[in-house]
């Protein structure tokens, strides 16, 4: 299992909410950020790499936009263009233990074709139309987890970065 790290996912080792399948339905729940690791040098897994990952308790983690990183800073927000209020990372999630919360870690793929531009790697957006395939694991996860076609999403500076380019221009 390849581990990552990407100091741009705002929120790692919060709590978050995400969509499980309960057996019977979907339900959301707030889970944190970050798998517990066994190695002694790292504190939490927040991302996993979705071709070597175990995916056997398949979650959705809800959201509006994630970062793009270019020497670790975060310079776009990329969202995907979609009639829903939201949209959903593939995730991965364990239930608590003695030592640590119920928590997930977010899957990432190779860079779809509007991103990769900015990087190699992000965390792997589900189609709305696969969101329960997804939760129920009743399609392989590759193939959900397929790449998106050219204009699929809009990528645009943050907003902190706007404003400061603002003030720097007044």
């Amino acid at each position: 299992m390849e581990i990552e790290t990407d100091d741009a996912l705002v929120g790692i080792g919060k709590l978050h909410r995400v969509m499980v399948w309960d057996g019977q339905r979907e339900r959301e729940k707030e889970m944190l950020w970050g798998l517990p690791s066994r190695d002694a040098d790292i504190f939490q897994i927040p991302l996993l790499k979705s071709e070597t990952a175990v995916i056997d308790r398949p979650c959705l983690l809800l959201a509006n936009e994630f970062g793009l990183v270019k020497r670790g800073k975060t310079i776009y927000a990329a969202s995907l263009i979609t009639d829903e209020p939201f949209f959903c990372i593939a995730a991965v999630w364990r239930t608590a233990h003695r030592l640590w919360p119920e928590s997930f870690a977010a899957l990432t793929v190779p860079a779809y074709d509007d991103l990769a531009p900015h990087k190699d790697r992000h965390v792997g957006v589900v189609r709305p139309e696969d969101w329960f395939d997804w939760l129920m694991g009743t399609r392989p996860p590759l193939d959900i987890l397929r790449p998106f076609p050219k204009n699929s999403f809009s990528i645009m500076p943050p907003i902190q970065q706007n404003f400061d380019e603002l003030l720097g221009a007044a």
